[in-house]
């Protein structure tokens, strides 16, 4: 038979546990109620976009087109002036004698 020592140590053991086993409960229903949120506002979001596109002009396709093509161009051009500032940059060094191995 367990004595009454034994008793007390397992009943605070059981307590600590209990109180562990709460305190992970309140954080995840913490973190269901924020998942819940982001899912509806993700929800309110994709009817307004699926809206807005289901209600689109012709005229309003074309001016999204035209605007993402303007887009890809100047993505483009900042690329093209990146890479010539990078080997600019990479021939200044290597005149200065620092070699680029």
């Amino acid at each position: 038979m367990s004595t009454l020592e034994e008793v007390k140590q397992q009943l605070k053991k059981a307590k600590q546990e209990l109180r562990e086993a709460r305190k992970e409960i309140e954080e995840l229903k913490i973190r269901e109620v924020l998942y819940l949120e982001r899912l509806d506002n993700w929800a309110e979001k994709n009817q307004y976009l699926n809206s807005k596109i289901s209600n689109m002009t012709m005229d309003e396709v074309a001016q999204m087109q035209k605007a993402k093509a303007e887009y890809n161009e100047k993505y483009l051009k900042d690329k093209e002036m990146a890479e010539a500032f990078d080997k600019q940059s990479q021939v200044k060094l290597d005149t200065l004698g620092v070699n680029n191995e």
